[in-house]
C-alpha cells in the first residue's frame, strides 16, 4: 500500500512539474525599460509582476514603461501556466495591460475594463527552441495604481496595485474620463442657465 501511494505521489509530482518544466528548469530574468520602477516577487514557479507606480506616462523613447519577466528557451516546450490580473487604475487594463511576450510580440492577457474586477484564466503556448518567452506589465501610465500579473497563484505577497495618488481610496481620472466630466458639467451648467431663464 506504501508503495502505491508513494508511486501515486511521484507521479503527481512528475505531472506537476512538466506542466511547468519550463519554468522551473529556467533562467528567467526580470527587467524594467524606459526607466520603469516595476518589481517581481515569488519564485520561477508562482510569482507576481508588478507594473512601474512611477507616474510617468511613458519613458523617454514615447513607449511604456514595461516590466518583463522572460528567457530564451534551450528546447521546444509547452508553457502551460495560470494568471490573474488586477489594478487600481480608474481605466483598468486599458492604462497597464499584462499579457505574455512571444519571440517579442506581447498577447494581452488582462481585461479592459473597470477597476477592482480584475480578469484571470489558463493558458498553454508552444516554445521552440530558440524562441523568447514570457511576462509583461506595461504601464500607459499609472498615475491611479498599477497592473499586477500573478502567474500559478502569484507571489504569495500583499497585493501591491493600490492607488498611488487621491488619497489612496478613489481613483484619479484619467486625463479622457477629465474631458467627459467636464462636458457633463457644461451641459449640467447650460440646462440651469436656460431653466433660471424662464
Amino acid at each position: 500500500m506504501r508503495k502505491m501511494i508513494r508511486a501515486a505521489a511521484s507521479t503527481a509530482t512528475a505531472v506537476a512539474a512538466l506542466a511547468f518544466s519550463s519554468v522551473a528548469s529556467a533562467a528567467f530574468v526580470f527587467s524594467n525599460d524606459n526607466g520603469g520602477n516595476g518589481t517581481f516577487s515569488g519564485t520561477d514557479v508562482a510569482f507576481s509582476i508588478v507594473g512601474a507606480t512611477d507616474g510617468a506616462d511613458f519613458g523617454p523613447d514615447g513607449n511604456p514603461n514595461t516590466s518583463f519577466y522572460v528567457q530564451t528557451f534551450a528546447q521546444s516546450e509547452v508553457v502551460t501556466f495560470t494568471w490573474s490580473y488586477s489594478t487600481a487604475d480608474s481605466g483598468g487594463g486599458v492604462y497597464d495591460p499584462a499579457g505574455f511576450i512571444h519571440n517579442g510580440v506581447e498577447t494581452q492577457l488582462s481585461v479592459d475594463g473597470d477597476p477592482g474586477e480584475g480578469s484571470s484564466g489558463s493558458w498553454s503556448e508552444t516554445v521552440l527552441a530558440g524562441d523568447t518567452f514570457g511576462w509583461y506589465v506595461a504601464s500607459v501610465d499609472s498615475l491611479g495604481g498599477c497592473g499586477e500579473l500573478d502567474i500559478n497563484g502569484g507571489g504569495g505577497g500583499p497585493q501591491m496595485c493600490v492607488f498611488s495618488s487621491g488619497g489612496g481610496t478613489n481613483p484619479v481620472p484619467e486625463p479622457a474620463n477629465l474631458v467627459l466630466m467636464g462636458a457633463g458639467l457644461l451641459a449640467i451648467a447650460a440646462a440651469a442657465r436656460r431653466r433660471n431663464g424662464r
